[in-house]
C-alpha cells in the first residue's frame, strides 16, 4: 500500500499545473476499486493539503474555500479503497532515528512525521519531493516521474 504525500494531492487538484495529468491519473487509478491497490492517508498530509489549497498567498484566485477543500478531503476519505493511519507504539522511536538524519532543518520536521508513519506501517510514500529520499528505511515512489 502507498501513503500519499501532500504534493500529489495538490497536483491532482489544480488542472493548470503541469504535473496535474500524471498526478490525477495515478491517484484515480489507485482509487479505482478494480485496481485493488488503494491508498493510505494520514492527518498531517490531509491538513497540510487543506492549509495550502485554501491559501490565497499560494494559489491566488485559484485557492479553494476551506469548505471546498474539506469537501475534497471528505471525498478522498469516503472512497472504499482508502484508509487513514495514525502513529502507533513504534512511532516515537522511528521518528527519533529519522531526526538524526544529517542536514535537517526546522522545515523538515513535518517530513519526519510523514516518513515515520510510512515506515511504521510498512508503506511506501508517493511523493514528488526528493527530500524524502534522504530518510533511511523509507521506500519512496514518484508517480509524476515513475511508472508502477
Amino acid at each position: 500500500m502507498t501513503l500519499v504525500d501532500t504534493n500529489i494531492l495538490i497536483y491532482a487538484t489544480f488542472a493548470d499545473v503541469r504535473e496535474n495529468a500524471r498526478a490525477r491519473d495515478w491517484l484515480d487509478s489507485r482509487l479505482s476499486e478494480d485496481n485493488g491497490g488503494g491508498v493510505v492517508f494520514c492527518w498531517p498530509v490531509l491538513y497540510a493539503y487543506l492549509r495550502l489549497v485554501t491559501s490565497s498567498r499560494v494559489f491566488r484566485e485559484n485557492a479553494l474555500s476551506v469548505d471546498q477543500g474539506w469537501s475534497v478531503v471528505a471525498d478522498l476519505l469516503n472512497q472504499p479503497v482508502t484508509r487513514v493511519i495514525s502513529p502507533g507504539p513504534g512511532h516515537a522511536a522511528i521518528a527519533a532515528d529519522l531526526a538524526r538524519t544529517p542536514g535537517l532543518r526546522s522545515d523538515d520536521v513535518p517530513d519526519i512525521e510523514i516518513a515515520a508513519l510510512a515506515i511504521e506501517h510498512g508503506l511506501r510514500l508517493a511523493s514528488h519531493d526528493n527530500g524524502f529520499r534522504r530518510f533511511s528505511g523509507l521506500r519512496t515512489f514518484d508517480p509524476i516521474l515513475e511508472s508502477e
